[in-house]
């Protein structure tokens, strides 16, 4: 039985950064998202709290404001999904979504609350998510067979992971070009 991907226009790419992976510790700090037909989105959030050794280093430096409230943020986010309910596709997406439903509240997600976990399509594909992630092995190779050129995404930046996202959705479902 061969798998054909679910045909649908109204799927937006996302990816959050946050201050730490403990949830009840960390809050969101930046969102980016990527409509299907390339629209984008993305804002920084206020935060002055704590934030991990790993955020301080690789997530704090590519922020660059201007940062905007909890509430903007929020109220952004939903006119850019509008008001069709879309599907949300992330990398791993269990923080993403974890972090949005605290920024949203529980129940009021602006979007379809079954998310689409792009690393279990990979796995269900016969390819090993984590060697999907950069600084592993074989993740240039895998960008390159598909046609993308990985150098021009900045790495742990929300806007550029939902950028890349959606590029290699398109690359894997056959509905893009090459890329230079």
């Amino acid at each position: 039985m061969k798998f054909e991907p679910y045909e649908s226009e109204n799927l937006i790419f996302i990816d959050t950064e946050f201050s730490d992976l403990d949830p009840y510790k960390g809050e969101i700090l930046s969102i980016g998202a990527v409509k299907l037909d390339g629209s984008e989105f993305y804002i920084e959030l206020e935060y002055d709290g704590e934030s991990s050794d790993w955020v301080k280093k690789h997530i704090l430096p590519s922020l660059t404001g201007p940062k905007h409230s909890r509430e903007d943020a929020s109220t952004k986010l939903k006119e850019f999904m509008g008001d069709g309910n879309p599907f949300v596709i992330a990398f791993v997406d269990n923080y993403d979504v974890i972090y949005l439903t605290k920024l949203f509240g529980a129940g009021k997600l602006p979007f379809r609350w079954v998310s689409i976990d792009f690393a279990s399509i990979l796995f269900g594909m016969g390819i090993n998510p984590v060697k999907f992630l950069p600084g592993e092995k074989g993740v240039a190779n895998f960008y390159k067979k598909i046609g993308i050129n990985f150098k021009k995404y900045r790495q742990h930046h929300a806007l550029d992971d939902a950028k890349l996202l959606r590029d290699v959705w398109l690359k894997m479902t056959d509905k893009s070009k090459p890329t230079s």
